[in-house]
């Protein structure tokens, strides 16, 4: 199975991405009330991880939120703190 942005690049269009940092509370409202805008406008979302170094709401929980949701993310990790 294909993802979204995978077809998008393979059919040859303009991909649009954004970026969202995983919220520093672990309510799911939280991540969705900034996620949720993105749904149908970006062809998939960057869930940044070790935003600013502080802690937050861990990137993979937030992407399978995201996946719940109907919003493909793309889950970058920083390598700086493991």
């Amino acid at each position: 199975m294909s993802s979204h942005l995978q077809s998008v690049l393979r059919e040859g269009k303009f991909a649009l991405t954004a970026e969202v940092t995983p919220p520093l509370s672990a309510d799911p409202a939280d991540l969705l009330h900034k996620a949720l805008p993105l749904r149908g406008l970006a062809d998939a979302v960057n869930v940044t991880d070790g935003a600013s170094a502080r802690a937050h709401m861990d990137s993979v929980v937030a992407a399978a939120i995201l996946v719940q949701n109907g919003i493909e993310p793309i889950l970058q990790l920083t390598c700086r703190d493991r």
